[in-house]
């Protein structure tokens, strides 16, 4: 251990050489850190004449004592652990006595709020371990374990589950079922590496743990047809391995409709999911519309519209589409449908004042602004 003049103490590994433990609360250097005989708390005496006493196994000051009026410069338990000497340059050494089990249940009792947050803290440290507090962190290692299912990792899930389980015997769970989410995100990992055998391998596994799991959280209603969103996933994959989308709309940038829409097609026929086909036809919706395509990629925002009708921005592209080809009615329609869903008060200020100049029979998109809105 060892105190610096940047008001900190900090606990060392020997044998990795590793900081483990920063501890912080000093508002001045510390000038001396002593360890208690059984290892278990160490004490730091600062000049801001103050003596904090620490648990070395979370980090978490236990107490402070604050009878001397200059720095403290030395200290030392004695051997059963029981005293503790201070010397100042307040010139007088003092004496405190310490009953360390006490010290111990003392922080343990503040670290309580802490300990049900972070379960791992209080699996380390025996001295802490009661039951009432092992039911109180059981949900936090539940919720560790869901967010562990969620990043594909089942077997860590699995085990943040059991220890739930046995702390809290009463859960009502099976850490396998639970875990089973794991399984549908890695399936959505190998989709994206185009391994469609890999991706139905993986649904299958959630499928058989959970039969009730949905195969595909990312889009509405419960999906359970295994071959079938295995196909879209891979599918989605693809589209994502192959940048079809980008692709697409470089065309258009280029100038080149006729590519353009011959992507957007191949999107269409590898059956991806509704909301991945719905934008793929919005992107062209909205990147043609602002490159004079607006006539010709109409069919593409109905498309979009009738895929996700309530998506706000689908409907955004098909207002600047229809207003770009005169519909000014419908045009209007669509904005004030994405004004009224738009959260973002400088989207919804831009939108209103499309609408106010279409209402007046003004045309607000000059070849100036959709320039703009293409660098957006």
């Amino acid at each position: 251990a060892a105190g610096s003049s940047d008001k900190t103490t900090k606990l060392w590994d020997i044998a990795s050489g590793k900081v483990i433990q920063t501890l912080t609360g000093h508002s001045n250097l510390v000038k001396s850190v002593v360890f208690s005989p059984d290892g278990k708390i160490v004490a730091s005496g600062s000049n801001d004449n103050t003596i904090k006493l620490w648990n070395v196994a979370t980090g978490k000051e236990i107490r402070t004592f604050t009878a001397h009026t200059s720095f403290v410069t030395s200290l030392a338990f004695s051997n059963d652990g029981k005293v503790l000497a201070s010397g100042s340059s307040d010139k007088t050494i003092k004496l405190w006595r310490l009953n360390l089990d006490d010290v111990l249940a003392r922080g343990c009792s503040h670290l309580q709020q802490y300990f049900i947050s972070h379960p791992e803290t209080l699996e380390k440290l025996k001295v802490c371990q009661n039951q009432s507090l092992f039911l109180a962190a059981a949900p936090t290692l539940v919720i560790q374990g869901e967010k562990l299912a969620t990043e594909g990792k089942y077997e860590e899930a699995v085990a943040k589950f059991q220890k739930a389980k046995k702390w809290d015997s009463k859960l009502d769970i099976n850490p396998e079922v639970k875990a089973a989410p794991a399984f549908v995100t890695q399936g959505i990992e190998q989709a994206i590496l185009g391994d469609f055998s890999g991706t139905f391998k993986s649904l299958k596994q959630a499928q058989k743990l959970d039969p009730k799991i949905d195969l595909d959280p990312y889009t509405e209603g419960v999906q359970d047809n295994t071959e079938f969103v295995a196909k879209q996933l891979a599918a989605e994959g693809f589209i994502n391995k192959q940048s079809l989308i980008p692709k697409a709309q470089e065309y258009l940038k280029q100038g080149d409709f006729t590519k353009a829409v011959a992507t957007y097609t191949e999107i269409e026929k590898l059956q991806p999911s509704k909301q991945t086909l719905a934008n793929s036809w919005n992107s062209l919706c909205w990147e043609g519309s602002l490159r004079g395509y607006a006539k010709d990629v109409m069919f593409a925002c109905e498309k979009a519209v009738s895929l996700i009708p309530d998506d706000g921005n689908i409907r955004d592209s098909r207002g600047l589409a229809r207003a770009l080809t005169g519909d000014t009615k419908g045009a209007i329609e669509d904005f004030e449908a994405y004004i009224e869903w738009i959260a973002d008060p400088q989207a919804k200020a831009k939108r209103q004042s499309w609408v106010k100049d279409l209402k007046a029979g003004k045309n607000p998109f000059t070849p100036e602004e959709l320039q703009k809105l293409q660098s957006e």
